[in-house]
């Protein structure tokens, strides 16, 4: 039979925790930091970098950081994009983004409204559906968009790019040197881009051309914070 001595102790104890909360251990972020080589034409003309961020409370923020620079003939070609995004249950919830396309510059902006979003680029606004993927390509469209057509926002100018998607299929690919199972997608239409995607949605490859040049982005290293 428990005494009541032990049962007094009991309940001090009980009211002291009730009165004096013990403090709990806060999970930092999930942060996943990739490290991307550009290629034009076969050759290495700069490096990008996408850094992810899991939070608890379910949103996701994505650090975009470009630079490039390309000699064609006497030219000299300069690129360079730095964008924020935030995301949550797969719907943007805001952007900004600085890009300096050789020259030509734009910022751009965006919030979520309910089910629409505001976007203000170069200080034009305009209201657009929210169920947009983004050309930072860093993760596949939610299932729910993998269809025909796909709503599609430029991270560096902030025009609406509607695109058709289209799964290519199954390969093995050499990612950071390592072979491994991706998925190849095709995007036509206003865009036209070639995308990889490993078992974890994360992006490893993207091809397209810009201005009749082969252009390249490839996964070189993945590392965890």
């Amino acid at each position: 039979m428990t005494s009541c001595w032990t049962l007094c102790r009991c309940l001090f104890l009980v009211l002291a925790l009730l009165h004096f909360p013990v403090a709990l251990p806060v999970r930092a972020a999930d942060t996943e930091s990739r490290d991307y080589t550009v290629q034009v034409d076969g050759k290495h003309c700069g490096k990008a970098n996408i850094t992810i961020q899991q939070q608890d409370d379910g949103t996701t923020t994505v650090s975009c950081d470009t630079a490039v620079q390309v000699k064609v003939l006497v030219k000299t070609y300069k690129y360079s994009y730095q964008g924020r995004e935030v995301w949550k249950e797969g719907r943007l919830q805001l952007l900004d983004s600085q890009c300096n396309d050789d020259g030509k510059r734009y910022k751009v902006a965006a919030k979520a409204d309910g089910d629409r979003l505001w976007v203000v680029a170069n200080n034009q606004k305009r209201l657009t559906r929210g169920d947009v993927w983004l050309t930072s390509y860093w993760t596949v469209a939610e299932v729910k968009t993998r269809r025909d057509t796909v709503p599609l926002i430029d991270a560096d100018t902030g025009r609406d790019l509607d695109c058709r998607v289209q799964l290519i299929g199954a390969q093995q690919m050499v990612v950071a040197g390592q072979v491994q199972n991706v998925n190849h997608y095709r995007l036509t239409g206003k865009v036209q881009v070639d995308l990889w995607y490993d078992a974890a949605d994360r992006l490893v490859r993207q091809e397209w051309i810009e201005d009749g040049h082969k252009t390249v982005l490839e996964l070189s290293q993945v590392k965890k914070k």
